[in-house]
């Protein structure tokens, strides 16, 4: 097996201001670069920077954690740039061959602090120059720092490279359990009611959604506010709107009888400037949003952590929650707003604080329930992240079912066994079941929540979305704990297959061919616009269902042959 690495650590160039550097490497495969820094007396380190140049033959295109963005290659002048902190994305870059296959995965093993990982060609050479930049944001002194740089270049499938480089991360960074419920379908009340939550309203979807197999309810935005439009100046304060919910308790109680668990949403770092809590942390924002109409709170001030830590308290046990959902914990980074390091702080670093704040908060809520659920969304859903956060969904995209996929799948290669969520389903009642259910089709392989009004639909619509929840339940334990593999990310995943025990979900997006030969039993997802599928396979028997589980043909084949699946349809096969 061929393999392209740093040739000599001579060849590597390291930028240090204050500090002495040191670097090794190992002879391994996948190599592992170590940087160390040494200082003799305290130092705050000021963006060290690391460099090298490779030949890499074979690069197509390039992937990272964020699904949407461009998989292109970029010249040096333009680096692709990944960033990462402890609140916001992963430090892993790959770059890949057509076929899928790995040409090199860099990943960091520091997490936590906020770093830069920047690839791109040089037109003079045609090589690949790599600069990686540690310390992009504050930190603390120190006298010593070390960290690992895995430079892969195995030929293996990509999934796999990535999914080894998580593996190191669940080892220094060990992920919390996920409960049971965590791994339930959901209904969520943002998409369908928005700011409407009403008693009435919620009530009436989670009596209709019961019967579908969700498990969960998250009260969304607007139960804090008799205000809907949409900003977030009377966060803060967390106190019921009482047109709306006026007691919380009842309301999950009545939840709970229905055989569902009860969330509700918090936007963690923003105190709204129509809150009354608004002047009491004056001083201790890192910066203002006047288009939102709030700040954001400074987690590096104790005072800040006490009372976020003591409001989640204390509405868990006040309303009998199960669950929150902790938004937009991204948005805790330094501005120039933000006040300067002084004796009040007990953190200089913001990714310290958080990590102090959602270690307050975790800690706190599983003591009482070790089985409590915190919904993370992306941005926030790194290797630091997964030690607080037991369900990681995907960033909001309505209507977008292409990056619901890529968002999913994504996710599903770096967090392993932590509950992914899809973004919350919502489609309009107008178009056929068959394009509807693409919304579904996107998102088997993680969690899916759900979130349209659900007496709105018409029947189709709802034969399909409980053929697709009750077969999504039926193979859970393939969709979420199967080997995953999945090919072409540079168009947002055309095939995606999970497998287990020698049975396999194959989902076709893009592929009109596929291969079933390595499996004795399955199902065939056709979510592709292709109206028949070509089938390679030993002899077997079949089954092809539309969305709404109707039975539309039988037989057997062997070989190459095409059978007709509809649209959003399934095809089911065993071996003879």
């Amino acid at each position: 097996m061929e393999h392209f690495t740093i040739p000599s650590l001579g060849d590597v160039r390291a930028e240090a201001e204050g500090f002495a550097v040191s670097l090794c490497a190992d002879d391994a495969q996948p190599q592992t670069l170590t940087l160390r820094l040494h200082a003799p007396l305290p130092t705050v380190p000021r963006q060290v920077k690391l460099r090298f140049d490779l030949f890499l033959p074979d690069v197509y295109s390039s992937w990272s954690a964020y699904s949407d963005s461009a998989h292109f290659l970029r010249p040096d002048w333009g680096k692709a740039r990944v960033q990462s902190r402890s609140a916001s994305g992963v430090p892993i870059f790959c770059l890949l061959a057509q076929n899928g296959e790995n040409r090199m995965t860099i990943s960091l093993s520091d997490a936590s602090e906020a770093c830069c990982i920047a690839a791109g060609v040089c037109e003079e050479t045609a090589r690949f120059d790599f600069e990686l930049t540690f310390f992009t944001a504050l930190t603390t002194a120190r006298t010593s720092y070390s960290v690992s740089i895995r430079l892969d270049s195995r030929r293996v499938p990509f999934t796999q490279a990535v999914q080894d480089a998580r593996a190191e991360w669940d080892r220094l960074y060990p992920p919390c359990p996920v409960p049971e419920a965590a791994r339930e379908p959901l209904y969520s009340c943002w998409y369908s009611l928005h700011q409407q939550v009403f008693v009435q309203d919620v009530l009436r979807q989670c009596t209709l959604a019961s019967p579908y197999g969700m498990r969960t309810v998250i009260i969304d935005d607007g139960w804090q506010t008799e205000d809907n439009n949409r900003g977030y100046a009377y966060c803060g304060d967390w106190q019921l709107a009482q047109k709306k919910i006026p007691d919380m308790a009842a309301l999950a109680d009545a939840v709970h009888a229905l055989g569902m668990r009860f969330m509700i949403w918090y936007s963690v770092p923003f105190i709204g400037k129509r809150s009354a809590n608004y002047e009491r942390f004056k001083g201790k924002y890192l910066s203002q949003n006047d288009d939102l109409e709030c700040c954001t709170l400074d987690p590096r001030f104790p005072e800040c952590r006490a009372f976020l830590c003591e409001t989640y308290r204390t509405a868990v046990e006040r309303w009998h929650l199960d669950g929150l959902k902790l938004d937009f914990i991204d948005s805790f980074h330094l501005t120039e707003d933000s006040a300067a390091p002084c004796e009040q702080m007990d953190y200089i670093s913001i990714e310290q604080a958080v990590q102090a704040l959602l270690r307050e908060v975790t800690d706190t809520l599983r003591a009482a329930d070790p089985d409590f659920m915190i919904e993370f969304r992306q941005s926030y859903v790194g290797p630091v992240m997964r030690q607080f956060g037991n369900m990681l969904r995907v960033g909001d995209c309505p209507g977008a079912a292409k990056l619901n996929r890529a968002g999913s799948i994504t996710l599903r290669l770096l967090s392993g066994r932590t509950a992914v969520h899809s973004d919350m389903v919502m489609w309009n009642a107008l178009e056929s079941a068959a394009t509807a259910a693409d919304q579904l089709t996107a998102i088997l392989y993680c969690v899916p929540q759900i979130s349209v009004r659900l007496e709105t639909l018409p029947e189709p619509h709802r034969r399909m979305l409980r053929f697709y929840l009750d077969f999504w339940r039926s193979k859970r334990d393939i969709l979420l704990d199967g080997t995953l593999t999945a090919e072409d990310p540079d168009v947002s995943y055309s095939l995606v297959c999970a497998a287990r025990d020698g049975e396999a979900v194959i989902t076709t997006y893009l592929r009109e061919s596929v291969s079933l030969r390595s499996y004795s039993r399955g199902t065939v997802v056709n979510a592709s616009a292709f109206d028949a599928l070509l089938l390679d396979a030993g002899a077997i028997r079949y089954r092809v269902f539309d969305c709404t589980g109707t039975l539309v043909s039988e037989g057997n084949g062997s070989g190459l042959f095409r059978v007709c699946v509809p649209h959003s349809g399934m095809l089911m096969f065993e071996n003879e």
